[in-house]
């Protein structure tokens, strides 16, 4: 049965429900132990304001604001400025949930609730960014009209007839401005060098490979199910391949690049040509994803495109927002290049058995003898768990385990080809069979994550995939598709290629339709500290001091409290009660007379309870309160 509530009661409602949408949207981008510091305050914020409230000192409070301001300005660098400014707020809003509030604070609350969504917006553009607006919009109104109503009057009563009648008022507002939003997003002028671009930088991969791959790496990349690219093209026959990277040193653990800088002569392809294009999500990387074998593609918007001889492509600056861009490849197994075949059989310290495996599987020509070790290969089993992690992995995959990820499929026949003296190199990137039929392209996600080997024959390389096919059965287990999700993921594709690829280059086009129809950086680089260890001890100090506040505050009676509390505000507003004085002798001396009328409003209900011996119960605690907190 709904309660009459006062505005004073929703004010607050409205706070932490703000507050933990807020914490909703960036959960996923926050540090996890400011994440966890922000529920513990926010739990106790909800006890104190709606179960059992007790005092806290503002000056602590504001002592721990400060030192994680502090602790932001020196995490802060020039690649790294959304992140830490994120954690701040979130945990500066969950210690302002714990202050005693009043109209100030609600509105520092709103403010702060809205750097955090302006904030998100620097760490993701996504479709749920949409909706986390839309419900804002509605929000913040509704929360500032209420907020007008606490000004005048906190203990204001509103019934549940009124309550949604505001709720509706409140609400045209909102749907009035959306015409008026969607116009100016037309209209507003916009560039391919976002002013604010320099705040997305965050100097590591967010997502995906980085430029080296460590045996066991792509099966931690697998267990996410994010959407890496879609390719909009046509459907073909076999599995797509994207080519991402292409690795060519092995130190027996890990894959790098080495001689990427080796100019080769002129290639030859022979296969089909298709064209296709791609949106590539914020990858933190300078590398581009292209479909195998890439033969070329467009100069992306504000970045500088290269081409380098292992038909890879890499940008000028990490990739931090979404993109498009177009390209053509040759669908091949096999093309033709002139290269140094020694750049491609450097092998490390490798045991006996590995080398006598090598000479066990050589044929007499090399394509045969690549072919051996393929179908060797192929009765090992694929796993993404338990995998080899001792000093030898790749040893201990193929006389031990005998089970593994790509990766290790991959780096094995790579080794054993190059033991016998055929030139192979690593390629990392993805593989999928996900087709939406409807949107007409693939969707390649992170658990799609894949590598493989290109060996070179015959003046010509040749693709070998020598993991086992059942790789695809278990990675689509990875992600349950269901018709719901398959609608949701095709309204986010449309989303990104309508929002994302809306620039302003669209706006002339459209405009010409409608013409044409009518701290000093050295400091912070040599100052490192744990921030987890700083922030949890923080969080401890802070949960100590509540435990402490908490039980001396219990102790007291409802009777002692109330006397407390109201003193207290007394002397903030600079009138202090002599230990000879009575309640209400003390209340007449004040001069302010809005003051005067709430404090002997206060006054005498409490005496009513205390001058007749009758107990204040929890209920009367609570009125009483909230007769103090409207002072």
């Amino acid at each position: 049965m709904f309660k009459n509530l006062t505005v004073d009661k929703l004010v607050k409602i409205n706070a932490y429900v703000g507050s933990i949408t807020a914490y909703g949207i960036v959960f996923s981008k926050l540090s996890v132990i400011y994440s966890i510091l922000f529920l513990f305050l926010f739990f106790v914020g909800l006890y104190r304001d709606f179960y059992r409230p007790f005092n806290i000192s503002r000056l602590v409070l504001n002592i721990l604001g400060i030192g994680f301001v502090l602790m932001m300005i020196l995490q802060i660098n020039p690649e790294n400025i959304v992140q830490p400014a994120i954690d701040t707020i979130t945990a500066l809003l969950g210690l302002k949930l714990l202050e005693e509030k009043k109209f100030r604070d609600y509105m520092q609350i709103f403010l702060m609730i809205t750097l955090i969504l302006s904030g998100y917006t620097l760490l993701s553009i996504s479709m749920l960014f949409l909706l986390y607006l839309v419900f804002y919009t509605f929000f913040l109104n509704y929360g500032i009209i209420l907020l007008s109503f606490y000004g005048k009057d906190p203990n204001m009563q509103i019934d549940q007839k009124q309550l949604k009648s505001l709720i509706v008022k409140t609400s045209v507002i909102p749907l009035l401005a959306i015409p008026m939003t969607v116009f100016l997003f037309f209209i507003l002028p916009r560039t391919n060098y976002p002013m604010l671009n320099f705040l997305q930088a965050q100097g590591k991969g967010k997502t995906g490979f980085s430029d080296k791959v460590s045996l066991g790496d792509v099966s931690s990349i697998q267990q996410d199910n994010s959407v890496v690219a879609r390719v909009v093209m046509p459907k073909v026959s076999n599995e797509l391949y994207l080519r991402g990277l292409v690795l060519d040193y092995f130190d027996g653990r890990n894959w790098d690049s080495k001689n990427v800088a080796f100019t080769y002569k002129p290639t030859r392809f022979y296969g089909n040509k298709i064209s296709y294009i791609i949106y590539l999500e914020p990858t933190y990387q300078q590398y581009i994803l292209t479909v195998d074998v890439p033969y070329t593609i467009s100069q992306t918007s504000g970045f500088l495109v290269f081409k380098y001889p292992d038909f890879t492509y890499k940008v000028d600056k990490p990739i931090t927002s979404k993109i498009r861009y177009e390209g053509e490849s040759i669908l091949t197994n096999i093309y033709q290049q002139t290269i140094n075949p020694s750049i491609y059989l450097q092998i490390p310290n490798l045991s006996d058995d590995i080398k006598t495996l090598a000479e066990k599987l050589k044929k007499d020509k090399p394509e045969k003898t690549a072919r051996e070790i393929f179908n060797y290969l192929q009765t090992f089993s694929y796993s993404l768990e338990n995998l080899p992690v001792g000093s030898n992995p790749l040893e201990d995959f193929l006389f031990k385990y005998k089970k593994g990820n790509c990766e290790f499929f991959a780096s094995a026949m790579a080794v054993l080809l190059r033991v016998n003296g055929i030139p192979s190199r690593l390629v990392v990137g993805y593989k999928t069979t996900d087709y939406n039929t409807t949107g007409g392209y693939y969707i390649f996600r992170e658990k799609d994550a894949h590598v493989w080997v290109e060996a070179y024959i015959d003046g010509q390389w040749i693709k070998y995939d020598p993991t086992p096919p059942v790789r695809n059965l278990i990675v689509e287990q990875l992600y349950k598709k269901t018709k719901i999700k398959e609608f949701f993921e095709l309204v986010d594709y449309y989303y990104t290629t309508f929002i994302v690829n809306y620039d302003f280059s669209k706006q002339v086009e459209l405009v010409n339709k409608i013409k044409s129809g009518l701290t000093t950086p050295k400091f912070k680089e040599n100052f490192e500290f744990n921030k987890n260890l700083v922030v949890l001890s923080i969080g401890f100090a802070l949960f100590v001091y509540l435990i402490i506040t908490i039980l001396k505050h219990q102790r007291k009676t409802y009777e002692e409290k109330l006397l407390e509390m109201f003193l207290k505000k007394m002397k903030k507003y600079g009138y202090i009660k002599s230990e000879n004085e009575g309640l209400e002798e003390f209340v007449s001396k004040i001069d302010k007379q809005e003051i005067r009328e709430v404090a002997l409003n206060f006054v005498r209900q409490y005496e009513n309870f205390v001058f007749k011996d009758k107990k204040i119960s929890k209920e009367d605690y609570l009125r009483l309160s909230a007769v103090l907190e409207s002072l």
